[in-house]
C-alpha cells in the first residue's frame, strides 16, 4: 500500500500534474502501462512536491483483504503522527467498511487520535491517488528486480516492510 503525502497548499498542483498525464485513460494506472509510459510517470511523480510512503506486508498465503488491513494498521498511526487530518483511500466498494472499522478499532485502542479521518473516493475521480499507485508500482518493480524506477524516486519514497 502506498501513500503520496503533500501539504494542503500543494494538492491542486499535484492534481493538475497527474490529470495532465491521463491522456485517454479514465485514470493513470501503473499496471498495464508500457515501460516508456512508466518512465514518464515516474519522472512526473519524482518532480512533484510529495513524499511517498509504501508499506509492504509479507505473509505467505495472506488474502488481499488481510494484506490491506495489515498495511493500514501500520500506516494510519504514522500518518496520524505527521499530523495528517484526512487520509483519502481509493474506494474498494464493499471493502471500504472494513477500512472504517479498522479506523474505529485504532481509535478505541487510542493508537490514533479521534481527529484522523478516512474518506474513500473512486480512483478515476482523484488524480492524487494516481501518484500513490505509481509509487506502489515502483516498489513492486523493485521487489521484482527492476530497481531503476524506485531509484528515480530516490529519497522521496520510504519503503517499510512488515
Amino acid at each position: 500500500m502506498g501513500a503520496a503525502l503533500c501539504d494542503d497548499t500543494d494538492v491542486s498542483a499535484v492534481r493538475a500534474t497527474m490529470a495532465a498525464l491521463r491522456a485517454t485513460e479514465p485514470k493513470v494506472h501503473w499496471h498495464g502501462s508500457s515501460e516508456l509510459r512508466r518512465r514518464d510517470l515516474i519522472d512526473a511523480v519524482a518532480a512533484l512536491p510529495i513524499v511517498g510512503l509504501a508499506v509492504v506486508h509479507v505473509e505467505v498465503g495472506a488474502m488481499d483483504r488481510r494484506q490491506r488491513r495489515k498495511c493500514l494498521e501500520h500506516l494510519l498511526p504514522q500518518l496520524a503522527d505527521l499530523p495528517c487530518s484526512t487520509v483519502t483511500l481509493e474506494s474498494r466498494s464493499k471493502q471500504d467498511a472494513s477500512d472504517l472499522d479498522l479506523l474505529q478499532k485504532l481509535r478505541a485502542r487510542r493508537v490514533i487520535a479521534p481527529t484522523l479521518q478516512i474518506k474513500h473516493i473512486v480512483g478515476r475521480l482523484e488524480p492524487v491517488l494516481w501518484a500513490a499507485d505509481i509509487i506502489c508500482g515502483a516498489v513492486v518493480a523493485d521487489r521484482c528486480g527492476t530497481a531503476d524506477y524506485l531509484k528515480t524516486l530516490g529519497q522521496v519514497v520510504e519503503v517499510q516492510v512488515i
